[in-house]
């Protein structure tokens, strides 16, 4: 079962170098957006109840919260260093979530 206080430890440890660490209800939301995103790749109402979700999710919000100020951009440049921001979920979460993707049915006949 997904775990807060888990995915919360996980985001700090992954962000330790940033002093001061962001407030607790500020990662809180980080990790409620990273938990739309999951759930609308996987085609889920509900996260997967696995024990490694809570890494996953901790790891999605930290590049939401890196991306913070440059939503929208897709390449920054300030002075001679350029960032480019991917627009799609990174493939180093989305590799993880595969296994829990739900299929899905079409119709041949286009009648869907």
């Amino acid at each position: 079962m997904p775990n807060d206080a888990a995915a919360i430890a996980s985001f700090k440890a992954i962000i330790a170098d940033d002093v001061p660490l962001p407030a607790d209800a500020l990662i809180q939301e980080y990790i409620h957006q990273a938990d739309a995103l999951i759930c609308g790749y996987i085609g889920s109402p509900l996260l997967p109840q696995a024990a490694r979700i809570d890494n996953i999710r901790a790891m999605m919000a930290v590049i939401l919260y890196n991306r913070r100020g440059a939503e929208g951009e897709r390449k920054r440049t300030e002075g001679e260093v350029s960032s480019w921001f991917e627009e799609t979920m990174p493939d180093i979460v989305r590799l993880q979530l595969l296994p829990f993707r739900n299929a899905r049915a079409v119709s041949l006949r286009g009648d869907c």
